[in-house]
């Protein structure tokens, strides 16, 4: 559970930690986010052309393509369906949402970076 605090709304939200996000959180010790991260993510948004929210529409985008519920995704996030609707409705496959939600680390947790072909 997301405290009030820390959520853009000031409301609890509920969050599920899936197995993908859960082996992510387990197979590296230390800091999720280090220290001089800000930098780094910077100039890899800078290098792609990407906006500073691109985590977070990634994840609402694949969330409905996977999970097919506008609701859950709204719940999850913390946003409107209306907001989901306008904005991620139909972004991304089935296929796409469902793939990117079985991304996991590589099986030695030697490197955070998966290379995609």
């Amino acid at each position: 559970m997301c405290a009030p605090r820390i959520s853009k709304t000031h409301d609890y939200r509920q969050i599920i930690v899936r197995d993908n996000l859960r082996a992510w959180l387990t197979t590296f010790p230390g800091d999720i986010l280090p220290k001089g991260f800000e930098r780094e993510v910077k100039d890899i948004r800078e290098k792609f052309g990407l906006s500073k929210d691109v985590l977070r529409h990634t994840f609402f985008s694949m969330h409905v393509a996977a999970f097919k519920s506008v609701g859950e995704a709204a719940l999850e996030g913390g946003n409107t369906e209306a907001v989901i609707k306008k904005h991620y409705l139909n972004l991304s496959s089935y296929t796409e949402g469902a793939q990117f939600w079985k991304i996991m680390p590589p099986a030695t947790g030697e490197e955070k970076v998966i290379h995609f072909p």
